[in-house]
């Protein structure tokens, strides 16, 4: 159901205006429709702040998972933190804290690798190697080769080389030489007299030694970051008041700037909706702060001012499960019927039909009643949501005779029971039977939707067609189920469908020519037709998905046995069929599950949104308000 509206329109003195506003926030009732001037993205006072604050809070969630160590660890830090009680400061140190953590884990990294390549080299002491060099005159130069085709033996030998390690497929040396030959050395001068292809080396800034002491206080000041972190982490409450804030800050002053001016400034205009349920409260609210203003019913305005209408969908416990459903296409708008209450069985009976299981609509019903103890009231709707389709899901896999994917018509024990299971035919005819029950069920709601917005002699084509579909089908499926319809029976249907073709076919558009009116109903007899027909046997669908998950349930049932007999091993045997129907229907089941709710989906926007006439559209009731 859609709630009634109420229009507000009210003139506020330019000096008291700011007043007012913080006011009509804090009453957060008015959702006020203005012509955005001013968007929160183009703000640049708070938006970057709450950008930054979005891009610390992501990285939090990580770091909640990331960090391990005990609470008590460098306690120091939470003592200079103390002073972090207010949002700013929190920010500043977050994003701080997060800096430095991510550079210190990349110069880690770089002296991990550093430290790899300086063991290479082993311990030496860079002073006492220039000094040695300089008083003999020689130098050392370090380079790398293939060990492949490194000198052995009394090649080697020969050479003024001194082999210092190896790794990775390359030797590492030295290559002694006087000062003058050292100075005019190339790689390309040094391959030639090694007999192969040669790299020049540099030596490692720090021994590797070294490179662990650094490394070692390196992660002493990441440990220190982390804390931090930690310690951040643990009073995320600063960080979400000051998100707040700002959020409520920044609604106020784009709101605020939004709200249009009048009489050369000296007034302000300020229009909104609200409930028609909270006028009485809100006008106590306007009368105490004594301003002038106008209300209108919602239903009164013009029809261009529909989509400035705002929409707030109130709805019983159970279609209110279903309302997820019908944001994820479009709200109706204001004039429209709510269609969530008439979705809401069609969509859980098209799920039960598509999953087509009794066993995996127990583990559903199981998941539901588990996660609507755990998860938080929020999303408890879910919860619930997942029991519902539980439920349908055992009530079309009990009649398609599916358990885990093993057919209940071939167990015995089940007796006379088996003589009400389904099989495919009897399936098949029912998706179709389900999916017309649906399509004329959309057909009514757009009689009604059209009755509702324009008055009822411009629905009364429609309600022709509903008579020429129902009555025809009648008389045409009856003799089709071996029903025999007696004459008085018989009659009063032709007679409806002769009444509904003469509403169908000049009718259709009351006012115009009746010649006209029969032109435009042939060309609404072809489009009714041939899309009744594609929409119906769309509902195919149904029995096609039900059918492929119990099939493929039965697969991995023959391949779990036929693997554990195959083996004989009487331990493995089992383990091999437990892992086998593990997987099998673990996978099965998620299968069932994406078609179950893409595939009603389809058929619920497309056939009966189309068959209902629904437009959308409708904009969600968002009042002015101080959140918390």
């Amino acid at each position: 159901m859609i709630v009634p509206m109420t229009r507000y329109s009210v003139l506020v003195f330019h000096r008291d205006f700011a007043a007012f506003m913080e006011k009509l926030q804090e009453e957060g009732l008015l959702d006020i429709r203005q012509n955005e001037v001013h968007t929160p993205q183009a703000d640049t006072e708070f938006y970057p702040i709450l950008q930054r604050i979005e891009k610390v809070q992501r990285a939090f969630k990580l770091e909640a998972k990331e960090l391990k160590e005990p609470k008590g660890q460098l306690t120091e830090v939470s003592v200079d933190m103390a002073a972090v009680t207010d949002g700013e400061s929190y920010l500043a140190k977050a994003e701080s804290a997060l800096a430095d953590k991510k550079e210190l884990t990349a110069r880690i990294a770089e002296s991990k690798a550093a430290l790899k390549k300086a063991e290479i080299w082993g311990e030496f002491d860079k002073d006492k190697l220039s000094r040695l060099q300089k008083e003999s005159g020689l130098r050392l130069v370090p380079a790398s080769m293939s060990e492949k085709y490194f000198p052995q033996g009394e090649a080697l030998a020969a050479l003024p080389v001194e082999e210092i390690g190896r790794e990775s497929g390359s030797v590492y040396f030295v290559y002694v030489c006087p000062l003058e030959e050292a100075q005019g050395l190339t790689a390309e001068s040094l391959s030639a007299i090694m007999g192969a292809s040669v790299s020049l080396c540099e030596l490692p800034a720090r021994t590797a030694a070294q490179w662990k002491e650094k490394i070692r206080q390196e992660e002493l000041d990441l440990a220190v970051s982390r804390a931090v972190i930690r310690f951040l982490l643990e009073r995320q409450e600063i960080l979400k008041s000051y998100k707040t804030d700002l959020m409520n800050r920044l609604e106020y002053k784009t709101v605020s700037l939004n709200v249009p001016e009048e009489a050369e400034g000296s007034l302000r205009f300020i229009e909104g909706f609200l409930p028609t349920e909270k006028c009485e409260v809100f006008e106590e609210f306007l009368n105490r702060e004594m301003v002038v203003y106008e209300s209108v019913a919602a239903e009164k305005l013009p029809e261009e001012e529909t989509p400035r209408i705002p929409v707030l969908l109130r709805n019983n416990r159970f279609a209110k499960l279903f309302e997820p459903i019908t944001l994820l296409f479009s709200l109706p708008n204001y004039r429209e019927i709510d269609l969530t209450p008439m979705l809401a069985p069609f969509f859980m009976a098209f799920f039960g039909f598509c999953f087509g299981d009794a066993g995996y609509g127990l583990l559903l019903i199981a998941i539901g009643l588990v996660l609507s103890k755990k998860l938080p009231e929020s999303y408890k709707g879910f919860a619930w949501l997942a029991f519902w389709f539980g439920v349908s899901t055992v009530i079309f896999g009990g009649l398609s005779g599916t358990f885990f994917g093993i057919s209940l018509v071939e167990i015995e024990a089940l007796g006379k029971v088996r003589d009400y299971i389904f099989d495919s035919n009897k399936m098949m005819t029912l998706s179709l039977v389900i999916g017309g029950v649906q399509i004329l069920f959309g057909m009514v709601m757009n009689v009604l939707r059209i009755t509702k917005e324009q008055g009822f002699k411009y629905a009364l084509s429609k309600v022709g067609w509903l008579a020429i579909i129902v009555c025809g089908g009648l008389l045409v499926g009856a003799p089709m189920m071996g029903i025999t319809l007696p004459a008085a029976a018989c009659y009063p249907l032709y007679v409806l469908v002769g009444m509904g073709a003469l509403l169908a076919f000049f009718y259709n558009s009351p006012g115009k020519n009746p010649f006209l009116n029969l032109g435009l109903g042939l060309w609404d007899t072809y489009n009714t037709a041939t899309g009744l027909v594609g929409d119906l046997l769309s509902y195919i669908r149904l029995f096609a998905l039900g059918l492929t998950g119990g099939i493929l349930g039965a697969v991995f049932n023959e391949l779990a046995v036929t693997a554990g007999t195959g083996i004989g091993v009487p331990v493995v045997s089992q383990l091999i069929m437990l892992v086998i129907l593990l997987f099998g229907h673990s996978l099965n089941i998620a299968l069932c599950a994406l078609g179950s709710v893409v595939h009603p989906l389809r058929l619920t926007f497309v056939e009966f949104y189309k068959n209902a006439g629904f437009e959308g559209g409708g904009k969600p009731y968002r009042p002015f308000s101080i959140q918390h």
